[in-house]
């Protein structure tokens, strides 16, 4: 039987991982994978850089990974095929440090989650205030979903906080908004986007686990790095695919279009590997782009393909928008940023009142004054001090410096000296929590060509979507959009047997979800992020086809009469018998509830 062929969009760590995940069936798919840059790796890009003596590994896009938020990132690399490959280094002490503009009477105003930035007139915005408001705010955090704050924004929460601040405008304009501009890709927090139930893994203490990852009051620990780099991961993952079943890897080549045959199913794909070549095609029996959305739209809008993209794409993937920010067209679906990032030698881009250079990484915005003390966050930047992130002396006098939108010195944007600049490029990028461009996510897949499960309305076009964009803009977001993919065009199984971290099961199911829907992605990591916190969890090997802890408590429920309770639990009062019957009467009403949404369901599937 011939093999079916298959052309993957995209080298990243989405590209990468699936390519890894078709070769485990080497007899069955032809692949070829075509990635724009000249070594593979996308947004986990490692620019190896001579200094000192020294070659250091400088990552352009991730810099650090943490086994409870990427427990399948963890998982891959404990397997014999990846632990000697990629290396990891363990990070427990990530110092953060936030520059201001002087206030208003020309004072310093910056702060640091370390002591040695948390004394002195260098760093008198630390105040006994503001501790006390940043010990309110992670407390709250340790009990947010019991409470059900989960679901809730952090605008919502901070517009009438049920805790007293001392000064909670300057906590959060000066705390929390620096972190969740870290957070959420640089220059913009996101308050009313960003779910309470997102942040908590990275501000709680979680059992088990070595957290809590982030602070205000201390240094985050919890940490890795990989030694070698980003990209020595993407890299391993090639290698590994390699071995198993050669394909075809064709680098510096850029895509330019791609159309379906509605008679045959087959995919055209077109691509020039220079400026200067003549342009090259293929026809593929699918196709998976693994680029960012905007991207794909460029790829999918061409005069070939007006059908699909008048029809399917335009709708679910829609336009993107220039530097500028301005749209290609309308509408623009997926609300992504520009970003640009430079590796460089200019320690200028520190502020000239924060140099000691001991922080892992500085927010600054300094430069982005507007007056009085104050500042544009959009204007904001941040630089890791290399020495620091690779614990590497002699990296010192290296920085990247990463920035949410496209720099430009006639906007009076403060940029590296361009004699220091080492190396620089832009990227298209979403955000680390899964709830950003929740609709877009939820929606894509009725774009997704067919596979193992059906949805109305879907066309049999052969081209799919994974990546980043599709779950969330972090390594487990990319390595989970690949598993998932697979499983669902390509009847890939879930990869890892035997020993898998405790949480990467149910964090695969939140992105799977997400992509082929269940759960609302935020809802799910709230039920999951609960029960894991109430619960020992357990070494577990390759996820059994049942039901889960949720699951099976429900269906307990149904099977019970709720009268076998009331025998169960001891001979109430007159008032508690009232109490009880009110309960049984109120289940009573749900489950007809229950039945009536079914039928709602029911009728909707037949249409």
């Amino acid at each position: 039987m011939a093999k079916k062929k298959v052309c993957i969009v995209g080298g990243g760590a989405t590209g990468a991982a699936l390519l890894w995940m078709l070769a485990k069936n080497p007899d069955q798919w032809d692949v070829t994978l075509i990635h724009n840059q000249d070594t593979v790796g996308g947004h986990s890009l490692t620019k190896n850089v001579p200094w000192n003596g020294g070659n250091f590994p400088i990552d352009v896009g991730v810099q650090f990974i943490s086994p409870m938020l990427y427990p399948n990132v963890h998982t891959m690399l404990k397997e014999s095929a990846f632990s000697s490959r990629v290396p990891v280094t363990n990070y427990n002490s990530l110092r953060i440090a936030c520059a201001f503009p002087r206030n208003a009477q020309g004072n310093p105003v910056n702060w640091g989650n370390f002591p040695a930035y948390q004394t002195g007139p260098n760093f008198a915005l630390y105040t006994e205030d503001m501790k006390y408001d940043a010990n309110v705010f992670q407390n709250f955090l340790e009990f947010a979903i019991f409470e059900g704050w989960g679901q809730k924004t952090l605008k919502e929460y901070f517009d009438n906080p049920p805790q007293t601040y001392r000064n909670k405008d300057q906590f959060v304009n000066f705390f929390l908004a620096p972190y969740l501009s870290i957070i959420n890709g640089y220059g913009a927090a996101l308050m009313d986007q960003t779910l309470i139930v997102e942040i908590i893994p990275l501000f709680a203490t979680i059992p088990f686990e070595v957290t809590p990852l982030g602070s205000f009051t201390k240094p985050g620990v919890g940490w890795q790095r990989f030694t070698n780099g980003a990209g020595s991961w993407v890299q391993a993952m090639v290698t590994v695919a390699q071995t198993l079943a050669p394909s075809k890897i064709l680098l510096n080549t850029n895509v330019l279009s791609m159309w379906s045959d509605p008679t045959t199913g087959k995919v055209t794909v077109t691509w020039k590997t220079d400026p200067t070549a003549v342009i090259s095609s293929g026809v593929f029996d699918k196709v998976v782009l693994t680029t960012d959305m905007w991207t794909n739209s460029k790829i999918l809008n061409n005069p070939q393909n007006q059908y699909y993209w008048t029809n399917l794409y335009k709708k679910y993937i829609g336009y993107g928008r220039d530097v500028n920010m301005n749209p290609l067209g309308s509408p623009v679906v997926w609300d992504l940023m520009w970003g640009q990032c430079f590796i460089h030698t200019d320690s200028k881009m520190l502020s000239p009142d924060l140099m000691q250079q001991q922080e892992t990484l500085q927010f600054n915005a300094y430069y982005a004054s507007t007056g009085g003390g104050k500042f544009d966050l959009l204007k904001t930047y941040t630089t890791y001090i290399q020495k620091n992130v690779l614990n590497k002396t002699g990296a010192d006098g290296l920085y990247l410096t990463m920035y949410g939108y496209i720099p430009s010195k006639a906007n009076g944007d403060t940029m590296p000296d361009p004699s220091k600049v080492i190396y620089t490029t832009p990227w298209t990028h979403g955000k680390w929590t899964p709830a950003f461009m929740g609709d877009a996510k939820k929606n894509l897949h009725l774009a997704q060509g067919l596979g193992n499960i059906t949805y109305p309305g879907q066309m049999n076009t052969n081209i799919y979507f994974a990546g980043n964009n599709t779950t969330t803009d972090s390594e487990e977001g990319a390595l989970d959009a690949a598993i998932a993919i697979a499983e669902y065009a390509f009847g890939g199984q879930y990869p890892f047997n035997g020993w898998v971290h405790p949480l990467a099961h149910e964090m695969y199911n939140i992105y799977k979800d997400l992509m082929f829907p269940a759960p609302n992605a935020a809802h799910a990591v709230a039920t999951r992020l609960a029960l894991y916190s109430a619960s020992s969890p357990a070494i577990t090997s390759a996820p059994a086809k049942k039901k889960t802890a949720v699951k099976k408590a429900k269906a307990e429920k149904k099977r019970k009469p709720a009268r076998q309770k009331t025998k169960k639990s001891k001979s109430p009062s007159k008032p508690a018998k009232k109490a009880v019957r009110k309960v049984v009467k109120k289940k009573k009403t749900t489950r007809k509830g229950a039945k009536s949404r079914r039928k709602t369901v029911s009728s909707k599937s037949k249409r």
